[in-house]
């Protein structure tokens, strides 16, 4: 898949991969200290000629710009991914996240009631927290500015990716040369670094509970996506999302940790798939 490019504004510069030209758009977005090949497993599973996907990089990551000093914020991200689809001329898309991109695309749905509802038609959140929790352990290193410094500074060892992954994955196995080569840009790139450090210290909103409170004001369809075994953002912030959104759906994946698409991506596709069929007539 070839990388396209849109223009944000000056400095911001998001890239994005397209798969597919059939009728039903989706936008993923992935997750902290990630990028859009993480979705590598699951993109095959969608019929080209039914899906038109973008495959999403946040500002900071992937082959999208990294600019020293900007907003690596997520309610800033929702405002990017919201100017992007605009910029796109896109409009009735299913907006798809994970972790981080989970809760930046339920930002943006928030955002878009606002005189932009016709850009979403509904969203999936693949174990995204909807509500304040204990920050992952690499968001709590980052607040130490010696170690953000000295992180930025020297080469990482691949032992920062296997770490992450074996807390990400519950199937140990998957912890291998393929996978951690998904990851390991993210830790290796200096200004990816640096721009992973400002994410993590902007990834608790100052008006949380003004976020939330909005919850259940949404009326577009949302489907909740969580690994039964998911350490990192656990099932019950799924729970808690499906009681404040009026009308979502909670799917659980058996054997399945933080990362559904990579550990389990034929279930995966299958209940975004059963999702947008049970909902493609919905205004």
């Amino acid at each position: 898949m070839n990388v396209h490019h849109r223009y944000i504004s000056p400095g911001e510069i998001l890239s994005f991969r397209p798969y597919g030209h059939g009728k039903k758009k989706l936008v993923l977005v992935h997750g902290l200290a990630s990028r859009s090949e993480t979705w590598t497993d699951l993109i095959p599973l969608f019929p080209r000629n039914q899906y038109n996907l973008y495959l999403l990089d946040l500002l900071g990551s992937g082959e999208s710009a990294k600019p020293p000093g900007a907003d690596y914020s997520i309610r800033a991200h929702a405002e990017r991914l919201l100017d992007f689809l605009q910029g796109e001329g896109l409009s009735g898309v299913t907006l798809v996240g994970h972790s981080l991109g989970g809760t930046v695309v339920l930002l943006a749905a928030i955002k878009a009631m606002t005189g932009r509802e016709a850009l979403i038609k509904s969203v999936v959140v693949m174990g995204g927290p909807g509500f304040i929790q204990r920050l992952p352990l690499i968001a709590r290193v980052f607040q130490v500015p010696v170690a953000a410094a000295i992180f930025v500074a020297l080469p990482s060892p691949e032992a920062w990716v296997k770490v992450g992954l074996r807390a990400a994955y519950y199937d140990r196995r998957l912890v291998d040369r393929e996978h951690v080569a998904r990851y390991l840009p993210c830790y290796r790139e200096r200004d990816a670094k640096r721009a992973l450090v400002e994410t993590c210290r902007a990834l608790v909103p100052p008006d949380c509970a003004e976020i939330t409170a909005c919850y259940g004001k949404l009326r577009l369809p949302v489907l909740l996506l969580w690994g039964r075994h998911d350490r990192i953002v656990g099932i019950e912030q799924g729970e808690r999302l499906r009681q404040a959104i009026p009308g979502a759906t909670l799917e659980i994946i058996e054997a399945c940790g933080h990362n559904p698409h990579e550990e389990k991506p034929l279930e995966t596709f299958r209940f975004i798939d059963r999702f947008l069929e049970s909902h493609q007539h919905d205004q």
